[in-house]
């Protein structure tokens, strides 16, 4: 496997203690925790403990540091990046900051997640439309919406990658488009980030929960918004921190236990090497997808637009999904698909021993 081997990868895997005895293909669902986190918690609040308020610029510079590793990882000024509770509130908050007029438009997939496509209906009570785009099978998701961006558009919303069928969309090809008529690209990226590498050089604003793939824990969400974005919103929410004429986002302060353990999480992956665990996502994927395959299976998801994630669909996937976890096996089923999502510290045998399951669990069907 890629840039690790055997004993750093063992190192690794031991300070993941849920992975003993199982093999756990549900990152997509939540990313494990790893034992330096409940350390890293730790030290908040027993500096809040000890100090008191008086321990608040201790938290205040941490929360600096890791808004720096964000922009770092990202590749963004760390001025566009800034701490919310999740995904669904960075969304809300792009959405409630527009200024909308009859005749908008904002363009979506029918069948995205609801924090992709339920935010934009305050356009709706301006006289505007969302405009729920039919994505056909996954090899024509991309190209559907952007035949649906017209010179009416304001935003394209899309997830990065679909939390059910796992497909990738090119945020380059869709933010050229979006330029093409003054529209804005916002991207819901909690399935893409700390899975493959993220360009936002065409995208307006990006928002991702870092419970999946970034491994730390729920209350937190990154949410980027760049100079083009931040130059046609007004921010909706105004507290101590962003007070007007400011376009910072980021009203108030974060959640700096949750921060403690990003920080520290981050630091820990970039040890890894993000390189190495991207290379490692994209080699366990397609052995999944490959391993399906070998099964007489096509997955649902597009080989030539796939993350961390690998969907099929099987007669009762259900059922499938439940004789996989009787294995110790542990996938989920989605809208009647399987979805399987490997992470790094995944082995190749843990991807053999689900394609065994998967055989046996189809020979009793």
């Amino acid at each position: 496997m890629t840039g690790l081997d055997d004993g750093r990868l063992a190192s690794i895997r031991a300070g993941f203690p849920y992975l003993h005895g199982r093999a756990y293909l549900n990152s997509g669902g939540a990313g494990l925790a790893w034992r330096g986190q409940s350390a890293a918690a730790a030290v908040y609040y027993d500096d809040v403990a000890s100090m008191g308020a008086d321990g608040q610029r201790l938290w205040m510079a941490l929360g600096v540091r890791a808004r720096e590793r964000v922009a770092a990882l990202l590749d963004v000024p760390v001025k566009d990046a800034s701490f919310f509770r999740n995904t669904t509130e960075v969304i809300n908050l792009a959405a409630n900051s527009m200024e909308w007029h009859a005749g908008d438009e904002v363009v979506v997939a029918a069948d995205d997640f609801p924090s992709v496509v339920w935010p934009w209906v305050r356009a709706e009570a301006a006289g505007g439309r969302v405009v729920r785009v039919d994505p056909g099978t996954e090899p024509q998701r991309e190209d559907r919406l952007l035949e649906a961006i017209t010179s009416r558009t304001r935003v394209l919303a899309v997830s990065h990658v679909n939390t059910v069928t796992g497909t990738r969309l090119d945020l380059d090809r869709l933010g050229r488009a979006c330029r093409e008529v003054d529209a804005l690209l916002v991207v819901d990226g909690i399935q893409a980030l700390g899975s493959l590498p993220v360009d936002l050089t065409y995208v307006d604003v990006y928002a991702a929960g870092v419970f999946k793939w970034l491994l730390s824990g729920f209350g937190t969400g990154i949410g980027v918004f760049r100079e083009r974005a931040r130059d046609k919103l007004t921010p909706a929410y105004r507290g101590y921190r962003n007070k007007p004429p400011s376009t910072d986002f980021g009203y108030a302060d974060p959640n700096y236990p949750g921060l403690y353990v990003l920080d520290a999480t981050l630091e820990f992956l970039g040890s890894v090497g993000w390189p190495v665990i991207h290379g490692r996502v994209d080699e366990l994927t397609r052995r999944t997808a490959d391993a399906i395959r070998a099964l007489g299976i096509e997955p649902i998801t597009p080989a030539d637009a796939q993350a961390g994630i690998v969907s099929f669909r099987t007669e009762d996937s259900a059922a499938i999904t439940a004789e996989l976890l009787r294995a110790g096996v542990h996938v989920v089923e989605k809208l009647g698909l399987v979805r399987v999502s490997p992470h790094f510290y995944n082995t190749t045998a843990e991807v053999d021993r689900f394609a065994e399951a998967l055989e046996t669990a189809l020979a009793g069907r």
